[in-house]
């Protein structure tokens, strides 16, 4: 390189270096004292932007969960700190709001993120906010979601709650959620929590020192989460809540599925509890002795008692035994020095079947249970009907149980006596059921052995309404038998509503089979008189309508109702009733 060009490079680098200590010296001397007060009046914020939660619509669109706009009030304490100025507006906070902050914990506070201080749920209170943003410097309104159940008890162990975020969750969860996130708790909010939650955004404003916002820097939006479409039909889970509550009883359940699909049409536990005050009234429902927080319809079992009749009686038909052929009920079966009593003790004297269904006798199944099936033969057939297995289901289901000789020696410690076969043959003894194997096993005998799987959940949308999931109809089970067999069954249901134990589920509107249960709770319960109401028998009614091509399938438990004709049927032939008046049966 020549003498000439790196002196001229030099000067150009020096002239260079030059400029940029002008620069410098204009933006720190000449023009500092500006860029000082600018940074104490707007600095840089970062606040989460919550996503909506996706919605929750029955099977016509109508919203059974959706969010609704929360505004809180926050308050920036790093800021206040910085600009000595915190002392004044704890002061204006506590005469304006009633908000109380202790001075010296904030300022030991390490910690960056905002302080909540309060929810502004009147227009009155967001107004007097901005009135007074002047006095409150560090003091601003975030925009976040809060739920909204407009059926309120109706659907709520259906739908369930949600809650904000603990520690774990947070860590779990990560960049998803905020600390006003909310997640599901109970229900389908938690069982597809992670389909409803959707993503949190960020935005970066700079504001000033009232808290206004003067720009946004950087912007990412939150995501909506999906929305859920339902089987279930809020009119029809309307008029069965409407239906069990006016009928008077404490407690108890009801299912309704479509015979034809599977899919859930009403599901309900009473009583129940309001999902929009859970958190204001927690500690009632908890102490509550009725337990409405319970889901009696996935979690609650009881001994079955005479619903699994018409399984039985299936049973009994492969096993040989001829429609025909029967036993004398003389009001107890005798098995060695023991005497099993029938419900009817005066007994019910020549009894077949078909009788033996409709009249809910259980001489005719103490006789054939013990001498024809047995234990083992019993659980086989019962399974087959999902008595005691894994059904799967949009919402966690708790399972029945079937007692097994092996299962009373290695547990009980005692040998398999005639009596828990005779018991077991009622569906009594050790054996407990739920509400979903009770309508399940009756959607079998409804449909010639055919289970569908049972669909909750039938759609998943994403924010933009496209489906990007749909729920098929597909069998979960098939009980295998001769079609005459279960028509033999059906007919003996149909005559348990016309003149057996179930006269009460009897309606002119819509033709109802079915069969009643009335599950002994205690030993006491046999006196069936004055007894307390925890000692009284659970009933049930589970069928199906209309007999001929049934579109409905429907259990009803009433916890203590003392007899399935007295309290459970009733309930039935009334929700079907309404169901037909209404012509919701039509659009199915």
């Amino acid at each position: 390189m020549n003498r000439r060009r790196f002196i001229f490079l030099a000067l150009v680098g020096f002239l260079a270096y030059l400029i940029v200590l002008a620069r410098l010296f204009y933006l720190q001397i000449v023009k500092g004292g500006f860029y000082k007060e600018l940074s104490k009046r707007n600095y840089v914020r970062k606040r989460i932007l919550y996503p909506q939660r996706g919605e929750i619509l029955d099977r016509r669109g109508e919203k059974l969960a959706y969010d609704l706009p929360r505004y809180i009030l926050l308050l920036d304490h790093q800021k206040l700190q910085d600009e000595g100025n915190l002392k004044e507006v704890l002061e204006n906070l506590k005469n304006l709001f009633g908000i109380q902050l202790d001075y010296e914990s904030l300022k030991k506070r390490k910690a960056i993120e905002p302080i909540l201080l309060m929810e502004l749920k009147t227009q009155e209170d967001i107004d007097k906010f901005y009135n007074y943003s002047y006095k409150l410097p560090g003091v601003f309104i975030n925009v976040v979601p809060t739920r909204g159940y407009p059926y309120g008890e109706i659907c709520a162990h259906v739908v369930g709650y949600v809650g904000y975020p603990t520690e774990k969750q947070l860590k779990t969860y990560g960049d998803r959620i905020g600390t006003q996130s909310l997640l599901g708790t109970y229900g389908l909010e938690r069982a597809f929590d992670t389909d409803l939650l959707g993503w949190v955004g960020a935005e970066e404003v700079m504001v000033n020192a009232t808290g206004k916002v003067m720009g946004v820097i950087g912007n990412k939006e939150p995501e909506k989460g999906n929305t859920l479409i339902l089987s279930l039909d809020i009119r029809i889970q309307q008029i069965a809540y409407e239906v069990f509550k006016d009928s008077g009883h404490k407690a108890g359940a009801v299912l309704i599925l479509s015979a034809r699909t599977g899919e859930v049409l009403a599901l309900m536990s009473y009583p129940s509890f309001d999902p929009n005050s859970i958190s204001d009234l927690w500690v009632q429902y908890s102490e509550d002795k009725f337990k409405p927080l319970f889901n009696r319809a996935t979690h609650g079992r009881y001994p079955p008692a005479s619903v699994i009749k018409p399984a039985l009686g299936i049973a009994l038909l492969e096993k040989g035994v001829s429609p025909k052929e029967g036993v004398v009920c003389k009001g107890s079966f005798e098995l060695g020095d023991r005497k099993f009593s029938c419900w009817n003790r005066s007994g019910h004297g020549w009894e077949n079947i078909h009788r033996a269904i409709r009249d809910s006798c259980d001489v005719y199944f103490y006789h054939y249970g013990y001498y024809k099936l047995g234990p083992r033969e019993m659980e086989r057939y019962l399974r087959n009907f999902s008595y005691g297995e894994e059904i799967p289901f949009d919402l966690p289901l708790i399972k029945g149980f079937i007692p097994t000789p092996q299962w009373k020696r290695e547990v009980k410690k005692e040998p398999w006596y005639g009596g828990d076969t005779v018991n077991m043959s009622i569906g009594q003894g050790f054996m407990k059921s739920t509400l979903f194997e009770q309508t399940l096993m009756m959607m079998a005998i409804a449909n010639d052995g055919v289970i569908y799987k049972p669909i909750l959940v039938k759609e998943k949308r994403d924010p933009k309404g496209n489906t990007i999931w749909k729920a098929k109809r597909s069998v979960y089970k098939v009980v295998k038998a001769k079609l005459e067999y279960f028509a033999i069954v059906r007919e003996s249901l149909r005559d348990v509503v016309r003149s057996g134990t179930a006269t009460s589920a009897y309606s002119r509107i819509v033709d109802i089979a079915g069969k009643t249960g009335t599950a002994q709770v205690s030993f006491h319960s046999v006196k069936r008189k004055n007894l307390p109401y925890h000692l009284r028998d659970h009933a049930w009614f589970v069928g199906f309508a209309p007999y001929r091509d049934p579109i409905f399938v429907i259990g009803v438990l009433v916890e203590h109702g003392e007899s399935g004709g007295k309290a459970a049927a009733p309930i039935a032939r009334k929700i079907l009733e309404r169901i037909y008046i209404e012509g919701l049966h039509k659009e199915l």
